[in-house]
């Protein structure tokens, strides 16, 4: 990570021309080509104010001009914890967002279940560039209570068809699966909310 962060400091005078972003707010980023072009695109989580939900900036490489363009910021969509990288003592925390760069192009968001009591929900989102936006085209989720048995559930459905699988432990220990089926949707990351994914699975 830090290698990383040492990495993007030597991109971020092409970055600030857009806005300025301080480097030690920096959670997470990712180099991939998002649009298909060939090209090293750029994402990255960036936290604002201790509580809040976090910006994710957006950068597609020009290939002529060989520099990355600012693509959007879809501000406030992600929870996590405040960590202040820049406080004595500072230790990682399980509760960051992560990013992972898929095959096809399309990007994988994890966000890890904030410590709230027994009940923890991971969701994962995978967005994908279509028609000059990112979009939200896939959403999971699992639960479990750690002070309860039995009490489990997920779901994994693609966004843009409506189609996908859900299960529910129940209270004998076994597992009931359905089958998810909505209609399908194109949604741009920036007014996504999720509780349209829960939505979708029957929560």
């Amino acid at each position: 990570m830090r290698a990383m962060l040492f990495g993007l400091m030597l991109l971020l005078p092409t970055v600030a021309r857009a806005e300025p972003i301080e480097t030690q707010k920096i959670i997470t980023a990712l180099t991939g080509d998002w649009n298909g072009d060939g090209a090293v695109d750029l994402v990255m989580i960036v936290e604002t104010k201790p509580g809040d939900p976090m910006d994710m900036y957006f950068f597609l490489r020009d290939r002529e001009a060989n520099f990355l363009k600012p693509a959007g910021i879809v501000r406030e969509q992600i929870y996590g914890e405040w960590n202040g990288y820049d406080r004595p003592g500072y230790e990682a925390s399980d509760t960051e967002p992560g990013l992972t760069a898929l095959p096809n192009g399309s990007i994988k968001l994890d966000l890890p279940a904030m410590p709230v009591g027994s009940k923890r929900t991971n969701q994962t989102l995978t967005l994908a560039y279509r028609n000059d936006a990112f979009i939200v085209a896939g959403f999971a989720y699992d639960y479990h209570d750690y002070l309860q048995d039995n009490v489990a559930s997920d779901c994994d459905y693609n966004v843009l068809t409506g189609k996908g699988k859900s299960s529910k432990m129940q209270p004998d220990g076994t597992t009931k699966q359905k089958t998810v089926a909505v209609e399908g949707k194109v949604i741009a990351f920036s007014e996504w909310s999720p509780g349209m994914g829960f939505s979708a699975c029957g929560e």
